[in-house]
Order: C-alpha cells, then structure tokens, then sequence
C-alpha cells in the first residue's frame, strides 16, 4: 500500500491506493485533528527523537514546507511526514489505546461496584434499613466530592488524582511491547494528557465519570428491586437519639419537595423505628420509595454530573490553552532549519558608498519581520560591532547600553505610556549572564511587543546549541515569545 498525505492546520487528507486494481484509485478521507492532538503528536515525536533521530525513507518524497504558516505549523507537517515515513501510526496511538480500555475497565468495575454495594446494603428480602442503604450508596460519594473540592480549591494534586495518577504512571511501564518506540511516545502521550493544568482537570473528569458510573448503576438495581419485590422501610440507632433522624430526614426532604417527590411526614419516620409493630401501608411505602430515589438523584447523581459538566470544560480550555516548550534546544535546533530566522546584511551600492562607509540591507523574512517604528537597543557590545547597522533608521535608534548611567538615560527616553515595540540586540559570542537578563527585563518593561536580536559577525563560528539554549531561556525569563528570538548577522 502506497500513502500520500496533505496536512493542514484543521484536516488532514490521506489517499490509499485501492489493492487489486490496475491503476492508482485514490479516496479522499478528511479527518479532523486539534489543535491539542497536534502537540501531542510533536510532543510524542519530540520524544522518539531523543533517543533516536528519525528519517525518511528514500521512496517517500519530503514535505515542501510553505512559506506561509507559523513555526508550529511547521512542526506538524514534519512530525505528521516522519511518523508516515517510519511506519510509527501503531506506536504513536498505542498509549490513546490503553487508556481508552483502561477507561472502560475502570467504568465497568464501578457500576459492579455500585450493584453489589446495592445488593449488599439490601441484604434482606423483606425489609431496607434505610440510611444504611443511603451510607453504602451516597456516604462514600460525598466524602469524595469533599476530597476533590478541597484538593480542587487548595491545588493539591493528591485529593484530586490520587490512585489514579499512579496507576497511570505505573501502568504503560509493565506493559511489554516489542515496538521500539513505543516507551517514549506513550512517556509523552501521558505527560500531555495527564501533567500539570491539563491532566488535573483530566484526572477530575474521570473521577466523576466512576463515580456518575457507581451510583447509576446504584440507582438502576434499586429500582428494580422497588419494582419487583414489596419492602418494609426500617432505621435504627444505638448511639443517636430518635429526633436526629426525625430532623436528618426532615431537611433532606426540603429539596426533594421542589423537585416533585413524596417524603414520609414525621410520624411515618417515628413509626419505621426499628421495633415498631405498625404495619406498613401502600403510602407509607411509596413515600418511603421515592424519598430513597429522590436522595440519591438529588444528593449523589445531580451535584456529580454538575462537577463533571465543569471538569469537562475546564479540560476542553486547558487542551486549548496547552503550550509546547519552544525553548528546549530540540525546539530551538529545529526552528533554525524549518524557518528562515536569520538575516543578513546585505551589501548594496558597494562601489558608490564612500570609502569606510558600507550600507546593509537588514533582511528578516516573515513571520518574524519587525513591526514598523520598532525601537532598538543594544547591549553591552564589544568592539568589533559597529551599532547601529545602516539599515536601522536612526530615529528608531535608542543608543547601546554600557554602564547604568547609559541605561537610566535609555529606559527615560522608553515613555512610560506610549508602550512602543522594543528590539534588545546583544552579541550572540558573549555568555547568557544574570547581568545582561536584568538589563534586558528593565527595557522591555511596559512595551506591547518584545523582539530579541541575537548579533553574529559572518568571521565568527556558529553559535554553539548550549549558548543559544541559554539565550532562549533568558528570553523566556524576560517574557519575549519564542517566535521573536531572531539572529542578525551584521
């Protein structure tokens, strides 16, 4: 089988070769992919890559990466045409696999759980004890709900995951594969959809969906059982006195009155006391009914499917919101080959500048091309660089910071409410020090758009990957997009 792909940013076209046929019969499936599936994807090649670099088969013709399109774009079409090229489909989905099935397990384990917890508290075949049954099914349910809100509103991670972020660290590690990628694509697959922001709101997601899961099934076999068979509603006590029931049974009954439901007065709770010799009336038995059925809709299912309804949106925004590290040196070594950051001063009208004079032509391709009326600021450049360069207008040149007094006199010219877009350049050659991030941070504050310049002279040799690595961070301690850390040569 033969596989040609198309990838854009919301579909991706696949044509398969029909088999059996004499001629190339393409079909066109489109499918959708977001934006979240996207850096999963990068992320997961990212991690296949760190142990072994991935290449394409000479059979299968390159990508031709567009102009057009920002860096994660880029990224994609790369990930999507070496995962093709490598035959990695089985690996890639292999994690999306497990869970999918772990899920499925864990939903069938607890609506077995919710039965037999059912079963369990209706013991007897001719009488319910009626809070021990409302304990088995809502006792647990709500401590945990108590758990999660805690853990939800003081960020512990412990009270929201719990078991379940170990069992999904622990599992993907004792199950053998014999693909060779297959380890650190299900590694990256779970970082993705189970760490940090994403995975809380994740981890809360699935908590409620057993939960929701338990008491259905709860719900179901109770009223079946209500159905077929005739029960005797009963409570008893040791400890507690008769009036905390009476008032226990009282205020749960409030909601239930708005909601439709028939509760037992007070002398219909008095007389299901455990040693009462009243028998039991059609209507005694109904109130009692649907008081149970009524409680475990209104305290246990209704507030589970509301937090599950905020835990599935609070997920779906943290999956829109979830960022790649475009900082890492893998990022960093990738963005110099798929995208053209560096501009070069090109000579023109060599022959008529007077001599000593040369005029270049800074030429930064888009999507990285300075906004118009961009502030520029140099710092702490050796000799060997003449600043500014001729292509840089000298209204829009702010001077080169060398000692503080240089800087108070730049950062007064930097008004405070005007908040123009500001390029830092600093010699690439020279270390990423805590100096040269504090200086940079004082001229970037209060500007709408950061830009920073990393200066190279064509003699020197080319910055080394642990040097740029270091000026990507400082970059990103001082708040300048990934997309905005462009080289210069001068």
């Amino acid at each position: 089988m033969q596989a040609r792909n198309r990838i854009g940013l919301q579909t991706r076209e696949c044509w398969i070769e029909c088999p059996g046929t004499s001629r190339d019969c393409w079909h066109n499936q489109t499918v959708t992919t977001s934006d979240f599936d996207k850096r999963v994807l990068i992320e997961q090649v990212r991690c296949i890559e760190a142990e072994q670099p991935l290449e394409c088969d000479d059979r299968v013709q390159s990508p031709v990466l567009s102009t057009h399109g920002d860096f994660e774009h880029h990224l994609w079409l790369r990930a999507s045409h070496l995962v093709d090229c490598n035959d990695l489909r089985p690996e890639i989905g292999r994690a999306a696999r497990l869970s999918r099935a772990g899920s499925i397990f864990a939903m069938l384990l607890a609506a077995a759980a919710g039965a037999a917890g059912c079963t369990y508290a209706v013991s007897d075949a001719h009488t319910i004890n009626i809070y021990w049954l409302l304990l088995v099914l809502l006792g647990f349910n709500l401590l945990s709900m108590l758990l999660w809100l805690t853990g939800i509103s003081l960020n512990l991670d412990g009270l929201i995951a719990g078991v379940l972020a170990r069992l999904a660290n622990w599992l993907p590690a004792r199950i053998r594969t014999k693909q060779e990628f297959g380890a650190p694509a299900d590694r990256a697959w779970l970082a993705c959809h189970f760490g940090g922001r994403t995975g809380k709101w994740r981890f809360s997601k699935i908590t409620h969906q057993l939960w929701l899961s338990y008491l259905l099934t709860g719900l179901v076999v109770l009223t079946l059982l209500l159905m077929v068979r005739q029960y005797d509603f009963v409570w008893g006590t040791t400890l507690l006195s008769d009036s905390a029931f009476v008032k226990l049974t009282s205020a749960m009954s409030t909601p239930l009155h708005a909601l439709g439901f028939a509760t037992p007065s007070v002398a219909q709770v008095l007389d299901s006391q455990i040693g009462a010799t009243l028998a039991f009336s059609a209507e005694h038995r109904g109130h009692w009914a649907q008081f149970l059925l009524g409680s475990l809709l209104c305290f246990g299912l209704l507030p589970r499917l509301l937090l599950w309804i905020w835990s599935a949106l609070m997920s779906s925004a943290s999956r829109r919101r979830f960022a790649l590290d475009y900082y890492l040196p893998y990022y960093i070594s990738l963005r110099q080959q798929l995208m053209p950051l560096a501009g070069h001063g090109q000579i023109i009208d060599a022959d008529a500048s007077p001599p000593g004079i040369v005029e270049a032509a800074l030429t930064i391709p888009a999507p990285h091309k300075l906004p118009a009326g961009a502030k520029w600021v140099s710092v702490e450049l050796d000799d060997t660089v003449s600043w500014p360069p001729a292509s840089i207008d000298a209204g829009n040149d702010l001077g080169q910071v060398v000692d503080r007094e240089s800087l108070a006199r730049i950062t007064q010219r930097l008004r405070p409410g005007e908040n123009p877009v500001i390029a830092v350049a600093v010699s690439a050659s020279r270390p990423a020090d805590r100096g040269v991030q504090r200086t940079i941070a004082t001229l970037m504050n209060g500007s709408t758009q950061r830009w920073f310049v990393l200066l190279q002279r064509p003699d020197q040799e080319s910055i080394s990957s642990t040097r740029l690595a270091a000026w990507y961070r400082l970059a990103e301690a001082c708040s300048v997009p990934a997309d905005h850390v462009i080289s210069m040569s001068i």
